[in-house]
């Protein structure tokens, strides 16, 4: 590797790719010392047979989990507070649903409370 910076690209991010590149470098390298530290702590136990055995574990652990999965969070801010269309219902113009005609759905009335016990169909 060389000490020359990366050269920008269209919008002169060289930071955010650096960082990135950072990470990636860091969690290989966390990686790398969490598993050198559990093949010692097996050695340290159990001699070479403790350290064989930590070793297969870690390969165990590798294949059942498999590679790590992104699952970033998609966060989206709304202008105002969502409409509860329970209580408030849903009105629609004719040129938002494309009709001729006007589409008012009023909210549904409450329905009283299940009040008792269930009775058992067994006879």
């Amino acid at each position: 590797m060389s000490d020359e910076p990366a050269p920008p690209d269209e919008e002169g991010h060289v930071a955010a790719r650096s960082a990135a590149a950072e990470r990636e470098l860091l969690a290989a390298a966390n990686e790398i010392a969490r598993n050198n530290a559990m093949r010692a702590r097996g050695r340290q136990i159990g001699g070479l047979a403790g350290a064989a055995v930590a070793g297969a574990m870690i390969a165990i652990r590798d294949i059942v989990e498999g590679p790590p999965k992104d699952e970033g969070a998609v966060v989206v801010d709304a202008p105002t507070e969502p409409e509860d269309i329970d209580t408030d219902g849903l009105e629609l113009a004719a040129d938002d649903i494309g009709g001729g005609h006007d589409l008012a759905v009023p909210a549904q009335p409450r329905r009283a409370p299940i009040v008792g016990r269930r009775t058992s169909r067994r006879r």
